[in-house]
Formats: structure tokens, C-alpha cells, sequence
């Protein structure tokens, strides 16, 4: 069961933030150089872009000083989320934009500006090989109320006060459903036995859903959101799936 949850979803803080790029050059942008932006962007935080602290914080997460929490739980991601636009045009042209949704976690959220900084830099230098190069225009965030607000730094780099919701709040949105959609767009591999799931069921998949939001929550919340994980993974074998077009894709 969850402990705590309304004491514990409340220290899980998050700020939604949309990215708007604006290419400089005609660039045949594709879905899977979006999923690999994560990749893109270490890449070019690496070197004296940012300093030490900043670069670990964003890109190389600690795993928990605790044995406890070890034992729990894996290297947790990165303390941000991109959210790929799912359609944009198959070749872009100059001052065309494309909006990028961005989540930030806990620790993360004040490293917006250096986030935005590394943004800035990739846009220099191009999503591939030099090609795609793109401006950062804008950056706006999401308040309580579902407006955007535009998001301004200060010349030292600090942007304006954040709205900051947490994942309490977020869940209240919700009324109770008997149906729930989940959309997948990620490059992970999923293994079991060393081998890919291809496609996988929600059963098989849930594991590592419970995996990953139990890491990122004691990792970016201070929060053991979990007591016991096999009731949740009993709970699961009751769901029925009405439709399932998960499927294995290999971009390379």
C-alpha cells in the first residue's frame, strides 16, 4: 500500500515547461532524433558548458548513499521528461517551429536555466552531423490554473518564480475511471530473460513502471511512495486490456 500518500505525493514537486525552437535552416527532423534528444543533450552539456555540480545533477543521478534505499531501488533517471510532439512537418523549413513539452523533478526545477542553456548550445551546433541548427525563442511554463506563462531570466541567468505543482494536486485532476490510456513514447529497451519484449502485455509491463516511479520519487521526493510492491504487482494481474498496440521498434 501507499505510505502516507497525501503527506507523501505533496513533496513530489514538478514544473511543466514548453521549449520553443525555431529552426534557422530547412531539416528533415525525425521522431527518433527526438527520443534520442536526452543523449543529444549530455553530449553537448559535456566539457565546460556547465560546471561539475550542474552537469551530475542533470545528466549522471546518483544511486542512493542508503543501503536501504539501494536495495529499493535502481539509478534513477535524469530529473527531467521530454515529451516528443507525436506530428510536426517531415521537412522543415527556416522559422519553422517545433514546441517541445519538458516536466523537471524536485532538484531539477532550479536548473532550468542551465537545462535551457544546453538547449541553446545544441541549437548551435545542430541535431545531427552540424544539420537541424535551431534557436531557443521561448520558454514558457504551465501555472495551477492551466495557463501558460512566459518564462523570462534575469542577466544572471535566473528565471523568473516558477509555478510549482505537486503530484498530489496533479492526481486530484483525476475522477476515479474504470478506463485508463497509456501512451508510450520512449527509447528504452524493455528485456526479461535477456530477451525484448515485443509485445509486451500491461502485466509484463507494469514492473517496470512501478520500478521507475518508485526510484524517481525517493530520488526527486525524499518519498518511499511503496510499503509492499507485490500487492501492487497482485493488483495488476486484475486489469483487462481493451487494446494493446505496443510494438517493437528498432530505429537503428
Amino acid at each position: 500500500m501507499l505510505s502516507q500518500p497525501s503527506a507523501a505525493l505533496s513533496q513530489l514537486e514538478f514544473v511543466q515547461v514548453f521549449l520553443t525552437l525555431e529552426f534557422t535552416e530547412p531539416y528533415g527532423l525525425r521522431f527518433e532524433q527526438l527520443l534520442r534528444l536526452r543523449r543529444n543533450l549530455r553530449q553537448t552539456a559535456a566539457g565546460e558548458l556547465l560546471d561539475r555540480r550542474a552537469f551530475a545533477a542533470l545528466f549522471e543521478p546518483e544511486v542512493a548513499t542508503d543501503p536501504y534505499a539501494r536495495r529499493r531501488h535502481q539509478r534513477p533517471g535524469p530529473p527531467f521528461v521530454i515529451h516528443p510532439p507525436v506530428t510536426f512537418p517531415p521537412m522543415l523549413s527556416a522559422s519553422d517551429r517545433v514546441e517541445l513539452p519538458v516536466v523537471l523533478f524536485g532538484p531539477g526545477i532550479p536548473l532550468l536555466p542551465d537545462f535551457c542553456r544546453v538547449f541553446q548550445e545544441l541549437g548551435a551546433r545542430g541535431f545531427h552531423r552540424g544539420e537541424g541548427r535551431f534557436t531557443l525563442v521561448e520558454v514558457a511554463a504551465r501555472d495551477l490554473a492551466g495557463n501558460r506563462m512566459p518564462i523570462h531570466f534575469s542577466n544572471e541567468g535566473r528565471p523568473a518564480p516558477l509555478p510549482v505543482s505537486h503530484a498530489g494536486w496533479f492526481l486530484d485532476q483525476f475522477t476515479a475511471a474504470s478506463a485508463v490510456e497509456l501512451r508510450l513514447q520512449t527509447p528504452a529497451r524493455l528485456l526479461s530473460g535477456g530477451r525484448p519484449l515485443f509485445r509486451p502485455r500491461f502485466q509484463t509491463l507494469f514492473p517496470f513502471l512501478l520500478r521507475r516511479v518508485s526510484s524517481m520519487a525517493a530520488a526527486y521526493g525524499a518519498v518511499e511512495l511503496i510499503d509492499d510492491p507485490g500487492l501492487f504487482l497482485a493488483a495488476s494481474e486484475a486489469v483487462v486490456e481493451r487494446e494493446n498496440r505496443l510494438a517493437w521498434r528498432d530505429w537503428r
